[in-house]
């Protein structure tokens, strides 16, 4: 009987790391909510329900329909009355309350602060 108790007791000892690891790959970034570009005045708001709005400098407002890749990539689709949509890939990273999204083929980074 102790045999048996010590295959069962490593079996869920090893299924430990393993389901947490599973956890920690597959969890993507909480990006909902409001964001301010650091030192600027666009801002991002991203909801629950897979939209966001985007006011740039200049206060231009854009929204549409977002998804997280699990790549670490962020797809947007801008929607515009009376044009194409327009998709728009960034890499996404956040640290705590900093979300810095890059561009692929561009030079530099945008960087932003959680408001809400």
């Amino acid at each position: 009987m102790k045999i048996r108790e010590n295959k069962v007791f490593l079996r869920a000892l090893w299924s430990i790391p393993v389901l947490f690891l599973l956890a920690f790959c597959t969890s993507a970034p909480d990006i909902t909510g409001k964001w301010k570009e650091v030192g600027k005045s666009a801002t991002l708001e991203f909801s629950r329900d897979g939209t966001f709005k985007a006011v740039d400098n200049q206060a231009m407002a854009v929204s549409g329909k977002y998804a997280l890749l699990e790549d670490g990539q962020l797809r947007c689709e801008i929607l515009q009355e009376g044009r194409a949509v327009e998709v728009v890939n960034l890499k996404v990273s956040i640290k705590g309350d900093e979300l810095t999204l890059t561009s692929p083929g561009h030079a530099g980074a945008e960087q932003y602060r959680r408001e809400r």
